[in-house]
């Protein structure tokens, strides 16, 4: 008994995909990604982020907004516009090449949330926009090396920053002991950690709060000299870290 033979489907494609062939035909493709990769397509979004960088400063003067805040109002959504359309040009252009990108996906994230609809009662949220101008420092390799620089010594601000609080919390509860008993600004811990925080710095036996335990206990002057000798050191070790760090970099680049 012969086989019944039917046409074979393996030359034929699905009909989604032969519509997206028609409706975004590679060519098409190939052209907008040479577009959002311009140097003139990067030099515009520069400068829309620029002039709502502008819009957003006029919308805060209380004189301005009440002239001509319905004016600004609409720039700002359409510099938003322009933006979103921005997004989905290097969406589709790069399709899973725009996620390899950190900066493509720190001006996504950016963008989505400045556009949420609650975003245009707060201002805080579309101010973010102006931190996409970072991603055009390598234009200018100063701007570039104090961006750099800055980025390594995240790790030195944060080791930093545990330092200080270790110093800080225990300056706040030797405070408590010495003076709680007599000064109702360091009774308990909380409000000896506000007046610490007012004179842990390198001035900081010549604050007022210093100035006023130093005439009730003559002797407090060795307790705050301390606190603005701890506070000095604290500051020269960053700076040399810093220094350190930019010295290195630039003798890296010349090599």
């Amino acid at each position: 008994m012969a086989k019944s033979t039917k046409p074979s489907q393996s030359g034929k494609k699905p009909l989604s995909q032969k519509l997206h062939k028609i409706l975004f035909p590679k060519e098409d493709k190939r052209k907008v990604k040479k577009l959002v990769q311009s140097h003139g397509f990067d030099l515009f979004i520069m400068a829309v982020i620029l002039a709502d960088a502008l819009v957003l400063g006029l919308l805060s003067s209380p004189v301005v907004a009440a002239h001509l805040e319905q004016e600004l109002f609409i720039l700002d959504r359409l510099f938003m516009g322009i933006f979103i359309v921005e997004m989905i040009l290097k969406l589709y252009a790069l399709g899973r090449g725009f996620f390899k990108s950190g900066w493509n996906v720190f001006d996504l994230v950016i963008v989505a949330v400045s556009s949420v609809p609650f975003a245009s009662s707060f201002i805080v949220l579309r101010t973010l926009r102006l931190f996409r101008l970072f991603k055009f420092v390598h234009r200018w390799p100063m701007l570039a090396t104090i961006i750099d620089t800055f980025l390594a010594l995240v790790p030195a601000i944060l080791g930093l920053g545990v330092v200080f609080v270790i110093l800080y919390y225990a300056f706040a509860i030797i405070a408590v002991n010495l003076y709680g008993n007599i000064l109702i600004e360091f009774a308990t811990l909380q409000s000896s950690l506000l007046m610490t925080l007012e004179t842990f710095r390198i001035n900081g036996w010549m604050t007022p709060a210093a100035l006023r335990v130093m005439n009730i206990f003559p002797h407090a002057w060795m307790f705050f000299g301390a606190q603005s000798l701890v506070a000095s050191l604290l500051a020269v070790s960053f700076v040399a870290t810093a220094v350190a760090e930019t010295v290195k970099r630039l003798a890296k680049k010349s090599a």
